[in-house]
């Protein structure tokens, strides 16, 4: 899900229910939390001067040769990392996500030339397997899915799985849960297994102004391609 909550942001994010997004435990309360939110989201991330989807797709374009070759927005939520992307040239972009509501927001998103951001909106869990075939996409990014209660290191799999060999991905994990929740043994275990190459991590604020002190403000990127 784009657009990574974080406590204590200024702007008003304490006023967002952000203590119902870390207490969310199932898919289903995913859904029922992301429903409610849908229609003022936007307006949280401007006010926040959310920063994390911008930096994701930066990432992503400096590795990726996709071309013309569909990318996937994992957890794509209203299309924030979408626009960035297409503002970037990336031309065939997919979304994910487990909100119906939230994608009818990204399914209004154009691009520059006034085009639909997003090819197609795909409805999925990503703690389920997706029904999505093998070998689909030749760029996979995600920002802030990979975080408190949502998906945790073990969706990582069905996204190697859906890359096509060589395909670049940027995943954005909230940098509180990292190390804790095993992302970083996952990714390090990838990379001894040849499963990925060229692993990068980036620090990076997901707010303008973030405190870096606080982890829940920050996020690691990971920055790797598909073997």
């Amino acid at each position: 899900m784009d657009g990574e909550l974080s406590l204590g942001e200024a702007g008003g994010a304490s006023d967002f229910g952000l203590e119902e997004a870390y207490s969310v435990e199932t898919p289903d309360d995913n859904r029922a939390l992301y429903a409610k939110w849908a229609d003022t989201y936007d307006g949280f991330l401007d006010q926040s001067r959310y920063i994390y989807a911008r930096q994701v797709a930066e990432f992503f374009c400096e590795r990726s040769s996709a071309g013309g070759e569909p990318v996937l927005d994992v957890g794509c939520g209203t299309g924030v990392v979408g626009v960035e992307l297409r503002r970037m040239g990336v031309a065939v972009i997919d979304g994910l996500d487990i909100s119906p509501e939230m994608m009818d927001k990204a399914r209004q998103r154009t691009g520059p030339d006034g085009s639909p951001v997003y090819r197609q909106l795909i409805e999925a869990d990503l703690t389920r397997p997706l029904e999505v075939p093998s070998d689909s996409y030749a760029g996979i990014v995600s920002s802030g899915t990979f975080t408190h209660g949502h998906v945790g290191p073990e969706g990582l799999a069905e996204l190697l799985r859906i890359a096509r060999p060589g395909a670049a991905c940027s995943i954005g994990i909230n940098a509180a849960h990292f190390d804790g929740h095993g992302f970083r043994d996952h990714l390090d275990r990838y990379s001894a297994d040849r499963a990925i190459g060229g692993l990068e991590l980036a620090l990076r604020p997901m707010y303008e102004d973030a405190d870096g002190s606080e982890p829940d403000h920050m996020a690691q990127i990971a920055v790797f391609v598909v073997r």
